[in-house]
């Protein structure tokens, strides 16, 4: 014979054990519907399109004819003097960089490399480099090209390395500051003498040969 009371207790208990087996479950609906949506959200984001840049866009599109500042005066890495008005009727490549550059400089190098072995026969550009530091010889030059280059540019090429008085006043007229000076960019000049498209290093190669066919056939 139970005590007096304990089948209110043991009713109760048993209500109370229900009950908590009805919260868990609700519970457990809850935390699984919650977990469902998470993970059908997850999905969701997970299974959409990925948007991707195309590689225009990142570097600038192609720019309208842009007049050029005057790059004359300058001498190169043979002792020869240069101008840019001298290369009209051909597409000319300018940078401006460092011989004693180890960073982004060797590898925009290379980068025109490739960019000249790509390009259909019969376009062959000039290039111009331009030093970004004052005091730069033939011999620094000689040293970047034997260091950094495995295949070399197409013959008449130009590195301009002084005077250093005019070279300070191309980085101004182009847009170059003097400390740090702007470099490991790559103009695209059509053979009117019109700045066509800007492109950052490490270039896109094949946008690049894309570029300078279409303008040296306008």
């Amino acid at each position: 014979m139970k005590p007096p009371g304990s089948l209110g207790a043991i009713t109760r208990s048993k209500r109370g054990q229900a009950l908590l087996v009805v919260l868990a479950l609700a519970g457990g609906l809850g935390i699984g519907a919650l977990m469902s949506l998470t993970m059908h959200t997850r999905a969701t984001t997970t299974s959409a399109p990925l948007e991707i840049t195309p590689s225009a866009n990142i570097i600038g599109a192609s720019l309208a004819r842009q007049p050029t500042p005057p790059l004359t005066g300058l001498v190169d890495q043979n002792g020869n003097s240069v101008s840019l008005a001298d290369e009209r009727g051909h597409v000319v490549l300018l940078a401006f960089m460092d011989p004693l550059c180890v960073n982004l400089c060797p590898v925009l190098g290379r980068d025109i490399v490739a960019v000249e072995q790509a390009l259909p026969k019969g376009i062959k550009p000039v290039l111009l480099i331009v030093s970004v530091m004052p005091d730069r010889t033939s011999a620094d030059v000689t040293q970047f090209i034997s260091t950094n280059l495995t295949a070399k540019w197409s013959p008449g090429w130009h590195w301009l390395i002084g005077p250093d008085a005019t070279l300070k006043i191309t980085w101004l007229k182009w847009g170059e500051p003097l400390e740090p000076p702007k470099t490991n960019y790559l103009d695209v000049i059509d053979p009117q003498g019109s700045l066509r498209v800007i492109y950052p290093a490490p270039l896109f190669v094949n946008d690049v040969v894309h570029a300078v066919t279409v303008v040296s056939h306008e």
